[in-house]
Formats: C-alpha cells, sequence, structure tokens
C-alpha cells in the first residue's frame, strides 16, 4: 500500500472530509515515524517491534577479556536479539538499572546485557574473547513518506496497522467517537500478524524457564 492509497484509506475512515488532505499526511507519518524509530507504538507497546526485514541487520562483535561493554553497531537503532555464537546462547535483555544491581562480582561467559549510552553491557563480564551476534533494526535513511507512490519499508501485512493506527490518531484528534475502535481494529490487526500470540501460548501450554 503506497501512501497516496494510505491517504485516502484514512479520509475515507473519517468522513471523506475535504479538509482532511494534509492532516491524514500528518497522521500517517507520526504512526510511521514510530514504526521506523522504535519498531512499536505508545498505544500497542505490549507487542514485539513491528517486522521490517529489509531495515533488520546483524552484525558480529568480538569481546575483549575483563572488559564489559561492546560498541553497538553504527546504524543501530535497537536491538532485536544477541547470541554468544561462541557457546551458542542466546543473551537475556535487562535494563540498566538491573545490571548495576545484580552485576555478577566475577568474569566468566556473558549470558546477560544491558544498553546505555551507545554501548552494550555484558555480565558477566567477559574472561576471553567471545564472538556476540547482534540482530537489530537499522536506521532508516527516510523516516517521512512524502511522494504519492512512497511505500512504507515496513512489512506490506502492517500497513493495515499504519492505516488504522493513522485513523485513530485523527479521530482522536477530531474528538470521534468512534476512536477505540480504530483502536482496537489496530490491536486485532496487530495480535492477527505478530508471532507474539503464538509464543504466549506456547508459554502458556508448556510454560518455559531461563537459567541463569
Amino acid at each position: 500500500m503506497n501512501f497516496e492509497t494510505l491517504q485516502a484509506h484514512v479520509i475515507r475512515n473519517l468522513g471523506n472530509r475535504d479538509d482532511l488532505v494534509d492532516l491524514a499526511k500528518s497522521w500517517i507519518n507520526n504512526a510511521y515515524l514510530d514504526f521506523v524509530t522504535t519498531g512499536k507504538l505508545p498505544e500497542l507497546e505490549r507487542f514485539d517491534p513491528i517486522p521490517c526485514p529489509s531495515l533488520d541487520e546483524t552484525e558480529d562483535k568480538n569481546t575483549e577479556a575483563t572488559v564489559e561493554r561492546i560498541n553497538e553497531p553504527s546504524n543501530m537503532v535497537f536491538p532485536i536479539s544477541l547470541r554468544d555464537k561462541t557457546n551458542n546462547r542466546p543473551l537475556l535483555f535487562r535494563g540498566i538499572r538491573w545490571y548495576d544491581r545484580h552485576k555478577s562480582i566475577s568474569n566468566g561467559q556473558p549470558r546477560v546485557y544491558a544498553r546505555y549510552g551507545e554501548k552494550i553491557y555484558l555480565d558477566p563480564t567477559p574472561d576471553a574473547i567471545y564472538i556476540i551476534q547482534i540482530r537489530f533494526r537499522a536506521k532508516v535513511a527516510v523516516d517521512v513518506l512524502v511522494e504519492a507512490k512512497a511505500i512504507p519499508v515496513i512489512a506490506p501485512e502492517f500497513h493495515e496497522i499504519l492505516e488504522f493506527m493513522a485513523t485513530y490518531r485523527g479521530a482522536m484528534s477530531l474528538n470521534r467517537g468512534d476512536a477505540p475502535d480504530w483502536l482496537d481494529a489496530a490491536r486485532k490487526s496487530m495480535f492477527a500478524h505478530s508471532e507474539q500470540g503464538t509464543e504466549e501460548e506456547e508459554d502458556a501450554n508448556i510454560g518455559f524457564e531461563i537459567k541463569m
């Protein structure tokens, strides 16, 4: 779905008013900016980041013995996952406050990571050289849709969610009573296209364990 089609859909959803042409562009781009810079929407924060294969990259970083941090990839927006390739083990993400409170006093094989500034902090501090694979969302060159035929870089199945979220934000701005309906439509579409629904069902059925 290109920008022109998205705009037409949002205007249609909000009553085909002629005065919504520029406003619809703004609502679409506000939602799109959230997609490409955070991978999420504030209103749908519980969901995993929106898939965007064209912006997802992988880079390997080598640790140094007794050095607790490694540099983030220079074009990274946020990490998707980290794995210790040397020991074939995924790393668990924790916030920097957790890291500061619970950091191991001894060195060893990294099992946890935290972000702070443009660094990735590892716990335990590596006791040797390990290869850390970083899967991440890369920065997008253009984070605003301008040309009528421009196509959002997010996966095509999520274009509908972009439409619903732009419509929701427009309905909120216009004080329309159907605003909650559009947010609910976006939430349902997100759940239908997200792997998270399947993962949550698996967790509930079989449980899971994280060994620290």
